[in-house]
């Protein structure tokens, strides 16, 4: 029986998995993917996420691979409406680094293998668990080639099982956890273009009464752009580029509606990535029955919108890994705790991702200006101003 069971091998999965092998603790990592995927959507590590990483090994590279982002403003007609410093914040991280997920899953990837090879198993799907009678574990129910010791279809004997496999776990449905939540009328199409923006490392909202425009720069002279859609504009399939054959997967389309907001020259054909998502908002009751435990997105999936979801998984990891790596197992009562906690942290999340979205829906011409002139008025308060820094840097 090995010490702990993870399905899913994004962020959470595997910051998890290496802070539990660092004590010494067996993991398995099973990923349903063959390989690692390549395109990322997020991007945004919160100083709190940052932590983690430098607990597992990673921080330092991760901090020398991405763009360290020390402050935001606010766009309104070429008129800067707001800003945000985060160098408020203090501590060893204070800024918000951008890096494509897909980098930060490489580096955990690797420090993973260099402290417990083989823990990190791919083509794996987990299928559900069945728990131990004599209450000392689970069999987690296998399928897939595997390429390890395990069999491609069977049981794998842990003494937890965590799920980390994301907004489709799979471990969550087939564990009985209930969940609730909505979906959000707001969608955005984003693109990442060759950036020559002159912004250097400094994220630029521009209101707009079509709806807002958002741009963060990403390593490599990357400038991704983010702008929300329309009731009328239609993306086309969900998957982004090539998806379908409407305007929303040309990035031409993008770029004009980009000129049309902010009146800034995008070449499209400096485009690497296009794709479009929408938005809503899902909770688990608990994140932990018996010996199952769910983390990140597979408990709690929040708007993208503020780019904080990435960060909470981190933050569910280190605090899960804390508890099984205590001199005792952990009550029904601790990991209850630790759920309440973790579900509390989320709502926080889900709540400002709200006040994003709402800050950037479409508004007539007098009511975006009176809006932006409340924002200037409310930010020009430095304890105000300080405090939203804190709180888009989950640092509140």
């Amino acid at each position: 029986m090995i010490d702990v069971a993870i399905a899913g091998g994004g962020p959470a999965g595997l910051s998890l998995a290496i802070l539990l092998a660092q004590a010494g603790a067996e993991v398995r990592v099973l990923e349903r993917r063959g390989s690692a995927a390549e395109g990322s959507r997020a991007i945004g590590l919160h100083p709190p996420g940052l932590d983690v990483l430098d607990a597992a090994g990673v921080g330092d590279a991760a901090v020398a691979a991405g763009v360290r982002i020390r402050g935001g403003r606010a766009v309104a007609r070429n008129r800067t409406v707001a800003g945000l410093d985060f160098g408020v914040l203090g501590g060893a991280h204070p800024y918000v680094l951008a890096l494509p997920q897909a980098v930060t899953v490489r580096l955990l990837e690797d420090r993973l293998a260099e402290i417990a090879p083989g823990a990190l198993r791919r083509g794996v799907s987990v299928r559900g668990a069945e728990g131990s009678p004599r209450g000392d574990g689970v069999a987690v129910r296998l399928d897939g080639h595997g390429g390890g010791a395990e069999p491609p279809a069977g049981l794998l004997r842990a003494r937890y099982l965590v799920g980390a496999d994301g907004t489709r776990s799979a471990v969550r449905d087939t564990g009985g956890f209930a969940a609730s939540g909505r979906g959000y009328p707001d969608r955005y199409l984003m693109g990442d273009f060759a950036d020559d923006s002159g912004f250097g490392p400094t994220a630029v909202l521009f209101l707009h009464e079509r709806g807002i425009v958002e741009c963060f720069p990403l390593p490599g002279g990357v400038r991704r752009w983010v702008v929300r859609l329309g009731r009328r504009d239609d993306p086309g399939p969900s998957g982004g580029a090539g998806a379908g054959d409407g305007a929303r997967t040309d990035p031409r389309w993008l770029t004009e509606e980009i000129l049309r907001r902010t009146g800034r020259r995008v070449d499209p054909a400096g485009n690497s990535m296009l794709s479009w998502f929408a938005t809503r908002r899902r909770t688990v009751e608990t994140m932990a029955a018996g010996r199952t435990v769910l983390i990140g997105d597979a408990a709690h999936e929040v708007s993208p919108i503020g780019g904080q979801g990435m960060t909470l998984g981190l933050a569910d990891a280190a605090e899960l890994a804390g508890l099984l790596l205590a001199d005792r197992e952990p009550t029904e009562a601790e990991l209850a705790a630790f759920s309440r906690r973790r579900l509390a942290a989320a709502r926080s999340a889900g709540r400002q991702a709200h006040v994003n979205m709402a800050l950037g829906r479409p508004l007539p011409g007098p009511l975006l200006h009176g809006r932006n002139a409340l924002i200037r008025q409310a930010l020009r308060s430095r304890p105000l101003a300080d405090g939203i820094a804190h709180r888009f840097a989950m640092r509140a």
